[in-house]
């Protein structure tokens, strides 16, 4: 008797701390969301937003109809102390019927949504158009701009309410580039290029990573699309034209200096420089960026030296060589890369 009265009474309290529990969990889930679908700022990303929402809604009613109807068999048609055994019944064609076409419509009826969208998704850019190169490298993110003469890396910038078509490569493995804010995932294939065009509605800085499995970094592989007005766009087009800012201190030439004589500019692009290495991101104005290391450390001075004092620390995996420097050389460098703007 005692067993069968605990056992009733932990039930109840099972199911409070279970819900206790989806509580918290979905009140932590209500915080900032920078990497969320829910907030689209393209018409893609609001396109398959919509779609998401179809299939979520439309799952919600089976699942309490279904349930429902269980729920209802189970305590409707209980067995009972004193009852027989109950009529047999093999089967019931109504019945059989009604879950057959029912699932039917409601797959057609999503197939019917989803069909346009996937034209829509696949529509070419029109004349227009901005054309940008992403290319996935193990492990940062590439961005070219073919008609404008621009290179840089894990900073992608948009103007806003412009058409942009995104030329996904990769130079090594499989990669997948994904914003969710601006639209869904596509795989970024050695030797193969996939293209999408978006039209970003908002302006503001979004981030990105690289969404399939591609070594020991790939966590680590990170980026931000920077939408801004036209008149900002262009601002930055101008300056990343420009060749590289001359030292404006000795510490910055030394700086410099120590970039050919540790063999920085063997992988690394300085325009201005003798640094013309294309196997590193290209750092004529690393000191404009917001992060580096691909998205994972501040571009701030410490984060510089945290990055220069240790790669492997930093990205276990990554193939930046560098000998081992003194805080006087990491001072220099630093203080030159910070100048690079």
């Amino acid at each position: 008797m005692k067993g069968r009265l605990r056992g009733a009474l932990n039930k109840p309290i099972a199911m409070a701390l279970l819900l206790m529990g989806s509580a918290l969990l979905f009140a932590t889930a209500c915080g900032a969301t920078p990497q969320t679908i829910l907030e689209p700022t393209t018409r893609s990303a609001r396109d398959s937003l919509d779609l998401l929402k179809f299939v979520f809604w439309s799952a919600v009613g089976v699942f309490v109809v279904v349930e429902g109807a269980l729920i209802y068999v189970l305590i409707r048609y209980r067995r009972r102390s004193g009852d027989g055994l109950p009529r047999q019944t093999h089967g019931h064609t109504r019945l059989e019927i009604a879950w057959t076409i029912v699932p039917t419509i409601l797959v057609v009826v999503i197939a019917v949504l989803t069909v346009p969208r996937i034209f829509a998704l696949a529509q070419g850019p029109e004349a227009d158009t901005l054309r940008v190169r992403a290319i996935g490298h193990q492990w940062w993110f590439e961005f070219v701009y073919p008609d404008l003469g621009v290179v840089t890396a894990n900073e992608l910038h948009l103007p806003v309410n412009q058409s942009v078509e995104i030329q996904l490569e990769s130079e090594d493995v499989l990669h997948s580039f994904w914003v969710p804010k601006l639209r869904g995932k596509l795989d970024m294939v050695p030797g193969r290029v996939n293209k999408f065009v978006i039209t970003p509605e908002s302006t503001g800085t979004f981030l990105g990573q690289c969404a399939e499995f591609c070594g020991i970094a790939h966590a680590l592989m990170k980026f931000t699309v920077v939408v801004e007005s036209e008149s900002d766009f262009a601002a930055w087009v101008d300056n990343e034209r420009a060749p590289r800012a001359p030292p404006a201190s000795e510490q910055a030439k030394a700086g410099e200096a120590l970039l050919a004589s540790k063999g920085c500019v063997a992988c690394h692009t300085i325009r201005g420089t003798e640094a013309a290495g294309v196997i590193g991101p290209e750092l004529t104005h690393v000191g404009s960026r917001n992060h580096i290391a691909a998205g994972i450390l501040p571009n701030t001075h410490e984060g510089l030296a945290k990055w220069l004092s240790g790669p492997q620390d930093v990205k276990p995996g990554n193939f930046m060589v560098i000998p081992e420097l003194s805080e006087d050389e990491v001072e220099s460098l630093v203080t030159y890369l910070v100048g690079l703007k």
